[in-house]
């Protein structure tokens, strides 16, 4: 099957309150070894197939006077039968869809490949998390965190098309000062006043950790 290598800048363009990537210095400075997610997108996808592929790939090296990577596919593809793990990929810093934090990065979360339940006010063009708290999940896919722009009511919170479903790190991606009320454990909640205010943590939030 044909395939090309989704350029994430240009669907971050088109989706900016959904679709989040890492900033272009970051993904300028890739070096060997580091690991980054690639989509692999399918030329003509069966009807039940993914739109890509989404695989993790180890960069070898970056050719000399351009932004061009080199990297080792680290993933076997499902549908993608003409690609192999170990088969070499060119890339640039626009295809870079996400990068592996290692743990001895200050910005590493233990969570940070799990999910988070967000209210679209906190996606919306100008928007941003004010409040968030953290419950016990019942799926392991999910990182109990629950995080609101403050303004909703209950009408709109019971409205499930209110509500997105993101990736942790897709959310840092978007707003980095998120790493602090992150690292809260089950029963912590977190409030501040607006995208340039500190996190406090609130002592007397009478939320479970159960």
């Amino acid at each position: 099957m044909e395939w090309s290598l989704e350029d994430v800048e240009q669907t971050n363009l088109r989706y900016p309150n959904t679709f989040f990537i890492p900033n272009l210095k970051e993904r300028k400075l890739q070096k060997k070894g580091d690991l980054v997610r690639l989509h692999f997108v399918l030329e003509h996808p069966a009807e039940d197939d993914p739109r890509a592929e989404r695989m993790w790939v180890e960069v070898t090296g970056k050719k000399r006077w351009s932004q061009t990577y080199t990297g080792i596919l680290t993933n076997q593809p499902v549908y993608i039968k003409s690609l192999q793990i170990g088969d070499i990929i060119e890339f640039e810093p626009r295809h870079i869809a996400r990068i592996l934090i290692p743990k001895d990065d200050p910005r590493w979360l233990e969570i940070g490949e799990q999910m988070a339940v967000v209210s679209n006010k906190c996606l919306e063009e100008g928007g941003c998390v004010r409040w968030l708290y953290r419950e016990k999940p019942d799926r392991e896919e999910d990182s109990g965190w629950r995080l609101l722009e403050g303004t909703e009511d209950d009408e709109y919170n019971s409205n499930k098309s209110n509500i997105s479903i993101v990736n942790v790190y897709a959310l840092l991606d978007k707003d980095p000062s998120l790493i602090t009320p992150l690292k809260g454990a089950f029963g912590t909640a977190f409030e501040r006043e607006n995208s340039n205010s500190p996190w406090i943590e609130i002592k007397d939030w009478n939320g479970s950790s159960d």
